[in-house]
């Protein structure tokens, strides 16, 4: 990748956005792009001859499930 803070049209594998596009800036090969509260890696970022931007690829990833802290108890003496 040629340019460092282009933007990139991102073509979306896997999830609830799969098929679809999105354009991130500056996106590089491995790093983890934000969709619509979606994670995506970015597996692959080329340049395309004759445009300013760039094109890449991204595949979902399941964020780890957060389970909500126990409340605690009153305690009596």
């Amino acid at each position: 990748m040629s340019k460092l803070n282009a933007s990139v049209t991102v073509k979306l594998h896997g999830g609830p956005l799969d098929g679809k596009s999105a354009v991130s800036y500056g996106a590089v090969a491995g790093s983890l792009i934000d969709v619509n509260h979606h994670a995506y890696r970015v597996t692959k970022v080329e340049n395309v001859p004759g445009w300013n931007e760039l094109v890449g690829t991204a595949t979902f990833i399941q964020k780890p499930k957060v389970a909500p802290k126990p409340k605690p108890t009153p305690t009596t003496l």
